[in-house]
């Protein structure tokens, strides 16, 4: 059976509008988990240099599983491709914003970075689906 247009467009706004949401939902995740970790940090008033990077990819890739599976529940199907687009548009973000203060890191970093985010984004995707 065919779709008529109006229906397909009312398939991309719900899924964009689901995927804008989750996004949403993973970096106000990435904020709390960040002050969480801060207040650690500084309470621990030693702080191994090695572990603040692995810290903050683990703390990405947390956000970014929650963003992908917020966005699987609110669009109710799909989930692996729509929860790899917000994991995607989170990294995006995060990499705005750290071009814009100019903390660049290298490229091996900001391709680990992609890939952990958009794997927990389809992860939590895959999960927020497979969970009804």
């Amino acid at each position: 059976m065919r779709r008529s247009r109006g229906a397909e467009k009312r398939e991309w706004t719900a899924a964009l509008r689901a995927v804008l949401l989750g996004t949403a939902g993973g970096s106000a995740a990435v904020f709390l988990l960040l002050l969480a970790v801060s207040y650690a940090f500084v309470s621990m008033k030693q702080i191994p240099q090695a572990a603040v990077p692995a810290v903050v990819l683990a703390v990405s890739a947390l956000g970014s599983l929650l963003s992908g599976f917020l966005t699987a529940r609110l669009s109710g199907r799909r989930g692996l491709p729509l929860g790899a687009c917000a994991g995607l548009l989170l990294f995006l973000l995060f990499a705005a914003a750290g071009a814009a203060e100019g903390a660049v890191s290298s490229w091996a970093a900001l391709l680990t970075r992609l890939l952990v985010m958009a794997l927990g984004g389809a992860l939590g995707g895959y999960g927020g689906i497979k969970r009804k």
